[in-house]
């Protein structure tokens, strides 16, 4: 039985270790997005808005965003998310595909800042959905199993010597 759980043990940790280490490199990155300057665009300051009525209306944002030319970013259906950033007094408009960001200043609607967005592309990388979107929703839990294997194995090919010991050191002293 010991020599099969360490059979189990080694192969499971084998696929666990590279799961790790892919979650543990995405995971120190997304940690430290907003240190690294090529993991996202920083913020750019904006012109101030007074008023929610002196700030433009989100077509408009949208407008100038799809006037820049990307080509991941052409109509309403490119579009992932459309953000109001309160403290720059600006909009985001991140695309589907391509990970791009377009800033647009809320009170002029002139466009600020054009970038890639990595942080959405090592986030993939992290929930293991760049292999496949649904993907995630199978592999994620059977990592998880397999880590939660590899614990137990390892706490009880850990413990089993010890308590083999043990009784031996009792049996001898009576």
């Amino acid at each position: 039985m010991f020599r099969n759980l360490r059979t189990i043990h080694r192969w499971v940790g084998l696929a666990g270790s590279l799961c790790m280490l892919v979650l543990a490199v995405s995971g120190f990155f997304l940690a430290l997005k907003s240190e690294f300057g090529w993991m996202r665009p920083p913020t750019r300051e904006a012109g101030e808005v007074h008023s929610l009525e002196s700030s433009l209306h989100p077509t408009q944002v949208l407008d100038a965003a799809f006037a820049v030319g990307l080509p991941q970013l052409a109509d309403l259906d490119d579009v992932d998310r459309f953000e109001y950033h309160q403290k720059g007094h600006l909009y985001k408009v991140l695309s589907k595909d391509g990970y791009h960001e377009v800033q647009v200043d809320a009170a002029e609607g002139t466009v600020l800042s054009v970038g890639k967005r990595n942080d959405q592309f090592t986030e993939d990388i992290h929930d293991l959905s760049i292999l496949h979107p649904e993907l995630r929703k199978f592999l994620l839990p059977v990592v998880a199993a397999c880590l939660f294997t590899l614990g137990v194995t390892g706490v009880v090919m850990y413990f089993v010597p010890v308590v083999r010991r043990w009784r031996f050191r009792h049996r001898n002293a009576t």
